[in-house]
């Protein structure tokens, strides 16, 4: 894959965009566990959700939900469904175009912070866009990035999201872990929402029917 950056870019950048692109090819199984937790005066809303899916080149393709709970009660069959829509096919302003993406470094500006640390500017304000820092290893490898978000979700007036990625599997990366924390109001009151996100259970398959049968 050819990689295109700034000439002001970091040398390092092409590099890493290189790297992320050769790791995240191919068929990938995972496990996910998400807990959202949101607060505004006297309303609160927590929701316990387990699903398994599959990647293909790093891009969910498929889910099944395992379990799903909202404020301790399962969720019913429609927003269950409608949840696997939703990852199987996310709208185009709900995926975040990551920096050290090949396919995205036109619409951001790089600078370096330190060595083995870029920050990145969104030149795109929206909603799949932000401002913040990724961290790579000595071998291009990216292990960390977090923003802040150009556009936030509904109440909201801050906000900043984690991430900590890892080889999962023999010559393939991903991310593990996620953190997301926003502060805001919902009419009088302050609000905090945070959410975490864990993935595990890795496994790759020769193609998407094995995949499938195994989820």
């Amino acid at each position: 894959m050819m990689v295109v950056v700034a000439l002001e870019a970091p040398p390092a950048l092409t590099q890493v965009a290189h790297r992320f692109a050769a790791t995240s090819r191919g068929i990938v199984a995972f496990r996910l566990h998400r807990v959202f937790d949101v607060h505004a005066g006297f309303s609160s809303r927590h929701e316990d959700l387990v699903l398994n899916g599959i990647l293909q080149n790093g891009r969910v393709v498929r889910v099944r939900i395992v379990s799903y709970t909202i404020n301790g009660k399962p969720a019913d069959d429609a927003t269950q469904a409608a949840l696997e829509n939703q990852y199987e096919h996310p709208a185009p302003d709900t995926v975040f175009a990551l920096p050290f993406d090949p396919r995205y470094l036109r619409a951001y500006q790089y600078r370096s912070v330190q060595p083995g640390t870029i920050a990145f500017t969104s030149t795109l304000r929206d909603a799949t866009h932000g401002d913040g820092t990724f961290s790579y290893d000595g071998a291009n490898n990216v292990v960390t990035y977090s923003y802040q978000p150009d556009a936030l979700p509904q109440y909201a007036k801050s906000g900043l999201i984690a991430d900590r990625r890892a080889e999962v599997l023999p010559g393939y990366w991903a991310v593990v872990q996620e953190t997301q924390q926003y502060k805001g109001r919902y009419g009088l009151f302050p609000g905090a929402a945070t959410v975490q996100i864990t993935w595990s259970n890795f496994r790759r398959f020769s193609d998407l029917q094995s995949a499938a049968a195994a989820l």
